[in-house]
C-alpha cells in the first residue's frame, strides 16, 4: 500500500513557522484537502511532499520509500518522487498544442511513439477534449486549459495527485462542475490525491477527508461530516460554515448521559447549555459555537430560549441570513422567512451548541 506518511514535518524560515510539526498519513486511493486562510500552511505542506521545496526537519515517507528525513539528510528531488503536480496557474506550454502539453510527461519517460498516442487520447477523452489535440492553449477557455493541465498530470497515472487551488481562477459556476468531473476523475483512476483549497464548499463537497489548517499546525482532521457536525476548535467551527461563537462564562459542567453538558452565563445575564468535549471549571471563559441554520425563532420562554433583537436581513436566494443582537453581541442566523426588526426569542438546542475553552 502506497500511503504518504509526514512525520513531524516542519518549514521554518527564520524564527517563522510557515509549517509546524505536521503529522499526517494520507491513505492509498483516498481524497484529502488541506483547507485553510491564505498563509496557513497549506501550499508549503504540498511542494514540501511534491520535492518543489525542502523541509526544514521531519520525514516525508511514501509507501516504501523516504522522501525526505532530516536527520539522514535523505531528500529526493521532483522528477524522482514521479507525482504529478496541477497548479493554480496552468502552466500550458503556449507553443505546444493540447496533445503535445499533455504528451510531454510520456515523452520525458521515453514512451513509445504508438503507446503515447494511445494514452493521451484516452486521457483526453476522460477530461472531455477529444477533438481538441491540434489547438494551442492560447485558443482554449480557462476551464478547458484547467482540463489540459489536468491531462498532462494524470497521463502517466501517478502514484500520488497534487492539486494547489486549481479551481481557482475559474467562475462560480465553471467551478461547480469541474469539482464534479474531477473527482469522478481520480475515483476511475484510484487515484491518491491531495488537494489544497481555501473554499469551504470544495473541501466538502469533494473530499474524503479534510484537515483545517491554521498558523502552520492541523487544527482537526475527518470527513467533512465530522468537521462540519463536531468540529473540535473554534478556527475549525468559524471556518467550514461560518458558525456563530457566542461568548460567556462557564457556571457548570458535567456530564449527563453520553454528554457533558456545560452552562454559560452570557454578558447580559442569561444561560445557555451545550455540549464540550470535557468538563470544564466554573468561572472560566468560554465560547459556545452555533451555526446559523440549527437555530430556529421562538415564541414562548423555555430552556435554551434566548431573548434577542432581530436587525437587517438578506436575501440569499433559497433563504434570507439574519443579524441578531444577543448579549452585546451581533450573530447571523438563517431564516425562510425574516423576522420585523423588533424584539423576540431564540432557541438553540442544547446538542447543537458546542462549547470551547476561550483560551
Amino acid at each position: 500500500m502506497n500511503k504518504l506518511v509526514l512525520e513531524n514535518l516542519t518549514k521554518s524560515y527564520g524564527e517563522v513557522h510557515a509549517v509546524n510539526n505536521i503529522s499526517l498519513t494520507v491513505e492509498q486511493g483516498e481524497f484529502l484537502t488541506l483547507l485553510g486562510p491564505s498563509g496557513c500552511g497549506k501550499s508549503t505542506t504540498l511542494a514540501a511532499i511534491a520535492g518543489l521545496d525542502r523541509p526544514t526537519s521531519g520525514v516525508v515517507r511514501f509507501g516504501d520509500h523516504v522522501l525526505f528525513d532530516d536527520m539522514s539528510g535523505r531528500f529526493a528531488p521532483p522528477e524522482k518522487r514521479g507525482f504529478g503536480v496541477v497548479f493554480q496557474s496552468y502552466a500550458l506550454w503556449p507553443h505546444l498544442t493540447v496533445e503535445r502539453n499533455v504528451s510531454m510527461p510520456l515523452e520525458l519517460r521515453r514512451v513509445s511513439r504508438a503507446e503515447r498516442t494511445r494514452r493521451v487520447g484516452e486521457t483526453l477523452e476522460l477530461v472531455g477534449l477529444s477533438g481538441f489535440e491540434k489547438r494551442y492553449p492560447g485558443e482554449l477557455s480557462g476551464g478547458q486549459q484547467q482540463r489540459v493541465a489536468l491531462a498532462r498530470a494524470v497521463v502517466f497515472r501517478p502514484p500520488l495527485l497534487l492539486l494547489d487551488e486549481p479551481l481557482s481562477n475559474l467562475d462560480a459556476q465553471l467551478r461547480q462542475s469541474a469539482r464534479v468531473w474531477l473527482k469522478e476523475i481520480q475515483r476511475e483512476l484510484g487515484l491518491t490525491a491531495i488537494y489544497v483549497t481555501h473554499d469551504q464548499e470544495e473541501a466538502l463537497a469533494m473530499s474524503d477527508r479534510i484537515a483545517v489548517m491554521r498558523a502552520g499546525k492541523i487544527v482537526q482532521l475527518g470527513t467533512p461530516q465530522e468537521i462540519y457536525e463536531r468540529p473540535q476548535h473554534p478556527f475549525a467551527a468559524t471556518f467550514i460554515g461560518s458558525a456563530n461563537l457566542i461568548e460567556g462564562i462557564v457556571e457548570q459542567s458535567a456530564r449527563r448521559g453520553d454528554a457533558i453538558v456545560t452552562r454559560l452565563r452570557l454578558a447580559d445575564g442569561q444561560h445557555l447549555d451545550g455540549h464540550s468535549a470535557v468538563p470544564m471549571a466554573a468561572g472560566t471563559k468560554a465560547k459556545l459555537a452555533v451555526r446559523g441554520e440549527r437555530m430556529r425563532v421562538a415564541e414562548e420562554s423555555g430552556a435554551n430560549t434566548l431573548d434577542a433583537g432581530f436587525t437587517t436581513a438578506s436575501y440569499l436566494g433559497n433563504h434570507y441570513e439574519q443579524k441578531l443582537m444577543l448579549a452585546g453581541q451581533e450573530i447571523r442566523m438563517l431564516v425562510d422567512v425574516p423576522q420585523p426588526e423588533r424584539a423576540g426569542k431564540i432557541h438553540i438546542a442544547e446538542s447543537d451548541a458546542l462549547v470551547f475553552s476561550a483560551e
